[in-house]
């Protein structure tokens, strides 16, 4: 577009400052220069005053409209001439009957074009000279849109507003065809991106499951089927076995199957829109084998792998788990420490084996003589410990006894050259007490100490006084 000056003085009247700034800038980028007016009241002044080339007016504004003041523009005699624009949306076919009436020249459509306004304004002036030369003026009456209407306005006029009134319908049925374009690749790419996701739902390993109301399914996915060991039909409606909280969560869960083995599944769940409605879903991996090698390496942390007791980690653990619950319960605990005698003897003499051997003897024999609730492990080398809970009296008092019977046992049946002998110490802990598990064990096993001394003294008739 051309840039010079004195092209012409444009009256805008804009009631939205943001919309009045934009014509102003675009028309005087153009050459033109501009006036501003903020409704229909001071529009019609500005026209009477000033005289600009063209008016270009929005339709609605507050007190006197667009069409008012286009009707006094054009019934007043030194404003008459003057081309006046309207800038409507065309929602209406009465529009157009409106625009006649009031005598407007030309229509342009909102949201407009900056472009195609210019070249609006420059064909109203183009028109100008040729309209007042062939000016005829007549009166028509019409039927429009189920009404009659009486027009008058001259033949340029009526033929110029409709040609821009058609020219808008063209404008708009090109933007429909490429919304219309727009519309179908759209629609497409959904239904691209739908049939991917169709796809990864389908093949995903993972466990896909959709629930509604009372977590009953709505859609499972075929990994689900596998992990469920059901069919998505028969699960369908029916409530989720697995309850799903509120809110995103991610836990590991447990699922049962009739009839075949148990599955670990690390489950997440959270929200989501499914047919335009607030759902719930959770995704579940399959880590059985996973879970149990973890297990597996757990167990195998706090556990003595010669003698499957737990080792020095693992006793120290459960132990004081064991003492806190004694605190919170009002139990007694006794601590028992145990050591194999002649031990070495039998590793120099008869080799490591034969000693791996009398240790796993010296486990079984303390499973045997302790209840299952009774934490039991190899401390180091030969010593072993262990800790009971008690709510009564009396019952550490019968340990020794039936670890001699046990003991006895197992010598009786091992066929072996020597026999199993194990020296105890013991200690207590009443409820109440603040004795750390550490100061616990080693009373246990000084007393352990003092008691192996004392029995050497008797066998040898070394001891004080004898």
């Amino acid at each position: 577009m051309s840039n010079e000056k004195d092209r012409g003085v444009i009256l805008v009247v804009e009631d939205s400052i943001t919309q009045a700034k934009r014509l102003e800038r675009l028309l005087t980028g153009n050459g033109y220069s501009v006036i501003t007016a903020r409704d229909g009241k001071e529009g019609y002044q500005a026209a009477v005053e000033h005289g600009p080339s063209v008016v270009i007016t929005d339709v609605m504004m507050p007190g006197m409209n667009g069409y008012e003041m286009c009707r006094r523009i054009k019934n007043t005699p030194s404003t008459k001439a003057i081309p006046v624009i309207l800038l409507t949306s065309l929602s209406d076919p009465g529009d157009v009957i409106q625009g006649l009436q009031c005598g407007a020249d030309n229509f342009l459509t909102k949201p407009y074009d900056g472009e195609h306004l210019v070249r609006r304004v420059e064909h109203v002036l183009k028109n100008l000279e040729l309209r007042r030369e062939g000016k005829t003026q007549v009166s028509e009456e019409v039927f429009f849109a189920g009404q009659y209407y009486k027009l008058n306005a001259d033949r340029v006029q009526i033929i110029d507003l409709l040609l821009s009134t058609f020219e808008a319908a063209v404008v708009q049925s090109g933007k429909l065809e490429k919304l219309g374009g727009d519309y179908r690749n759209a629609l497409e790419e959904v239904k691209r991106v739908q049939a991917n996701l169709h796809t990864l739902m389908e093949t995903t390993a993972d466990a896909v499951v959709v629930v509604g109301e009372e977590d009953r399914v709505i859609y499972v996915n075929p990994a689900a089927e596998l992990l469920l060991d059901a069919f998505a039909s028969d699960l369908a409606g029916k409530p989720f076995p697995i309850p799903l909280e509120g809110g995103e969560e991610h836990r590991e869960v447990v699922i049962d199957r009739p009839g075949k083995d148990k599955i670990v599944g690390d489950m997440r769940t959270g929200y989501c829109t499914w047919d335009g409605r607030q759902v719930k879903f959770a995704t579940i991996r399959d880590v059985t084998e996973m879970a149990r090698l973890r297990d597996l390496l757990k167990a195998e942390s706090v556990t003595d792998y010669l003698t499957g007791l737990y080792n020095r980690r693992g006793f120290f653990s459960l132990a004081q788990n064991s003492l806190e619950l004694a605190a919170r319960m009002g139990f007694r605990a006794t601590c028992l420490y145990f050591d194999l005698d002649g031990f070495k003897r039998v590793n120099d003499t008869l080799g490591h084996e034969e000693g791996d051997k009398v240790l796993k003897e010296a486990a079984q024999v303390l499973r045997e003589t302790f209840r299952t609730s009774d934490i039991k492990g190899r401390l180091g080398g030969d010593e072993f410990a262990v800790l009971m809970l008690q709510d009564g009296k009396g019952e550490s008092f019968d340990v020794a006894s039936r670890l001699e019977r046990e003991i006895s046992r197992v010598n009786d049946t091992s066929g072996r050259d020597y026999r199993l002998a194990m020296s105890m110490g013991m200690s207590e802990w009443l409820p109440g007490a603040s004795v750390p598990l550490e100061e616990l064990v080693m009373e246990a096993d000084r007393k352990m100490y003092e008691n192996k001394a004392a029995r050497k003294r008797a066998e040898c008739g070394c001891a004080s006084g004898g």
